[in-house]
């Protein structure tokens, strides 16, 4: 996969969709909006740019219902990972001198919904910590991919999911990344394949 440009400054972003980034959900994210209660809470956790992050706010504004949208990143990469070895996110890091923060931050605001996202800058274990079990509607997990940090995230993030609640997650490709699909598998058997490339689990109620 090759890393898209990560140079648009906020003068050139207006909208979601001139964020750099990978994102394939949308159509989940207004699926999740049509399917969930007002006042139910949407995580995603792994935020690059902000490029679905700002879409899933879009969205919720433009249902005119009140949701809760929470992002969490550490805002420091990932590293090299994937069978091409690549740090996708290394250059957005050296620009903000470690940290993609900054960017991320002023993405929301360029964006308009910086008063609408609740950002926490975290790794994904500890910020699941801060969570009740029972009390998330939909968690999206979209960090690290390798094996290991992927069934990290499911066993930190899956108690915290309502009963009826989803957690799903990215790039379900045993080709590109085959960890992911390894973690899924041996961690959520119910789980399933959804949309482009994605993954989702339905709590049982």
């Amino acid at each position: 996969m090759t890393a898209p440009s990560h140079d648009a400054t906020t003068d050139q972003v207006t909208h979601w969709s001139d964020i750099p980034g990978w994102f394939h959900w949308r159509e989940g994210q207004q699926d999740a909006v049509a399917t969930f209660p007002e006042g139910s809470t949407f995580v995603e956790v792994g935020c690059y740019l902000g490029r679905s992050l700002c879409s899933l706010a879009d969205v919720v504004a433009g249902s005119g219902r009140d949701y809760t949208v929470i992002g969490i990143d550490t805002c420091q990469g990932s590293g090299a990972e994937g069978r091409a070895n690549e740090d996708a996110h290394g250059a957005a890091v050296d620009e903000g001198g470690g940290t993609f923060a900054g960017l991320l931050h002023r993405n929301l605001i360029a964006c308009g919904v910086a008063d609408d996202v609740h950002l926490l800058v975290s790794s994904s274990p500890r910020a699941a910590d801060l969570f009740a079990d029972g009390s998330l509607t939909w968690v999206h997990l979209d960090a690290r991919h390798d094996y290991d940090s992927v069934v990290t995230d499911i066993e930190a993030w899956a108690p915290k999911v309502r009963p009826g609640g989803w957690l799903s997650g990215d790039d379900y490709d045993d080709l590109c990344w085959p960890g992911v699909v390894r973690a899924v598998t041996d961690r959520l058997p119910d789980a399933h394949g959804w949309l482009t490339a994605q993954w989702r689990w339905l709590k049982p109620a």
